[in-house]
């Protein structure tokens, strides 16, 4: 069929890009990369990640900076998808010179100045095309010096983060309710560092001054504090104590405190200095001390608070928590469509026995969506079938969608020329790996033929649009890989089927679904043994019960994260 026929052009991307064959160069240890980012609230911390040699080439593991920036992410020995928290993504393939980024919502492919390259289980990139990616992807500022071998990185504000909070009284609180800063730390100040006296600060603005809060890995710490003074600078004097200065140095933007310093003397103490902005605000009075019951220290500075503007926060902070919970409501899996495979004029897979893979496939469906709606009561169930109908491949992923579906789930049964073949799969759209693979998306997707209108519906699903579509479904991939391990093994567990793993295949019916997709071969029709374990009722509950166990841990692992 022309549908499966692939063209040069896609013969040769599809090796280029998927399929490479990579050698396993040595990545060898040498000095760092510092890293100066600046935070969208003005902040700027410093840290360090190795820089390595591999193929004689300077290379920084893309884990690394994904664990400094902390960014999620998925690494195979050739691919990485990269995640930040407001669900941006990136696409890398090693030995690859290009990108797939997604931003906002909008995907693009570039081109970067050098290719990935893969050592062992990690991926690296050279860090000046490090600093472009991050300048392409997030629309920040990057550049890459190599003579001091130190990546800048600064990210642009934004309209949410010059909003200010409700504010709070400004009061000392128990050690038992340690304040939360407003904006997560930088990665170096994540944990108490105990190579140092003075492990990290932390700053907390509220409407009224600020809560500074020293935090110190040993007991009755010497100190020595001058109060700010009229040009709001203060001094605090830590006796015999190290700590690093880098870490505990920060800048802020437009806050009552412009910035901390820290400085080594010579005499052995730690200098920390604080500048509050004293032309904006006026100072009223200030405190340190040390927290009763921690080794930490506590300094309040107490300004001039604005009335008006504390009435104004507050009816942001309002609008703002009202912003938040739509957008929570947005993301909670509370529609799933499931979708019975086949149906109408189109058997599907005709068993040993002469049993129509349309039928079991319904049956399935049918007692998985009794099972969800009365399980989970706040789920409503979409079905692209509830009959014995027809319905095109791709109405049933635009159903899902049409429905604000957070889920699809495809259920059909197996077929193959040899009747021993036996087992259940689960599949994720991608390219085929197999033969085999192939050969099952195949056989489901020559459900087009019995549509009249087929060569202009689907004249779109090229092989090269394969590839495209692939990586631009990337930012479900791996809500969809965890869902399809979860269903593989529930299926193991819960049925007498042979587990055959989770695969990946061009299963048209998972081109259109805008969310987590996976297509589920319950069995081998064709097997004798398969097939009565799949016409049995019996059968047909235990694999709906495995599919429904598998979508309870998937909601609650989802909506925990």
């Amino acid at each position: 069929m022309d549908v499966f026929r692939m063209n040069k052009l896609s013969l040769i991307f599809t090796a280029f890009f998927f399929s490479l064959v990579l050698p396993t160069p040595v990545a060898v240890a040498q000095p760092s990369v510092a890293f100066d980012v600046t935070m969208r609230d003005g902040r700027v911390f410093t840290d360090k990640v190795p820089l390595y040699m591999v193929s004689n080439t300077d290379a920084v593991a893309l884990a690394d900076v994904c664990y400094l920036l902390k960014f999620q992410f998925s690494e195979s020995a050739t691919l990485m998808s990269i995640f930040t928290s407001e669900r941006d993504t990136c696409v890398l393939r090693a030995e690859n010179h290009f990108a797939l980024l997604q931003r906002g919502g909008i995907a693009d492919i570039v081109q970067l100045g050098g290719a990935p390259i893969a050592s062992g289980e990690k991926i690296y990139l050279a860090p000046k095309h490090i600093a472009k990616l991050l300048a392409l992807w997030l629309g920040a500022s990057a550049s890459y010096d190599a003579t001091t071998k130190k990546l800048m990185l600064a990210f642009k504000p934004t309209q949410r983060d010059t909003i200010a909070r409700p504010p709070v009284a400004l009061t000392p609180t128990p050690k038992s309710d340690t304040a939360k800063p407003p904006v997560p730390l930088p990665p170096a100040l994540d944990s108490l560092d105990k190579r140092y006296t003075i492990s990290k600060l932390t700053v907390e603005e509220k409407a009224n001054g600020a809560i500074i809060r020293i935090f110190s890995t040993v007991a009755n710490l010497k100190y020595e504090f001058i109060a700010p003074d009229k040009s709001g600078v203060a001094y605090l004097t830590f006796v015999n104590a190290t700590g690093n200065p880098a870490a505990l140095s920060q800048s802020f933007k437009d806050g009552f405190l412009k910035r901390s310093t820290a400085l080594r003397l010579k005499s052995g103490a730690l200098q920390l200095t604080f500048e509050f902005n004293t032309k904006k605000y006026k100072l009223l009075s200030s405190d340190f001390s040390a927290e009763k019951g921690t080794n930490n220290f506590m300094m309040l500075v107490l300004r001039e608070a604005n009335v008006q503007e504390i009435l104004q926060q507050d009816e942001k902070g309002r609008k703002i928590n009202e912003t938040l919970e739509r957008d929570r409501d947005k993301w909670k899996l509370d529609v799933i469509a499931l979708d019975a495979g086949h149906g109408g004029k189109d058997p599907g897979a005709i068993g040993a026995t002469g049993k129509y893979e349309k039928y079991i496939a319904l049956g399935i469906v049918l007692k998985l969506g009794k099972l969800i709606e009365k399980n989970m009561p706040d789920v409503k169930v979409v079905y692209t079938r509830k009959t014995d109908v027809f319905v095109e491949l791709d109405e049933r992923g635009k159903i899902a969608n049409q429905a604000g579906a957070k889920l699809f789930v495809s259920v059909h049964c197996n077929a193959n020329l040899n009747k021993k073949a036996d087992g259940s799969e689960v599949y994720l759209l991608g390219l085929h790996k197999t033969d085999a693979a192939l050969g099952v998306a195949q056989r489901e997707n020559a459900v087009i033929l019995e549509e009249s209108d087929y060569k202009t519906r689907y004249k779109n699903f090229t092989d090269e649009n394969l590839i495209m579509i692939t990586m631009a479904q990337s930012a479900f991939l791996q809500q969809s890989e965890r869902l399809a391990e979860f269903v593989s093994a529930n299926m193991a567990e819960r049925t007498t089927l042979e587990p055959r793993g989770v695969k990946q295949a061009g299963f048209m019916v998972l081109w259109t679904p805008s969310m987590p997709s996976i297509l589920v071969e319950t069995g081998y029709i064709t097997n004798a043994d398969d097939e009565k374990f799949l016409t049995s009722d019996d059968g047909q509950q235990k694999i709906a019960q495995a599919i429904f166990e598998a979508i309870k841990k998937y909601r609650d692992d989802y909506e925990s994260r």
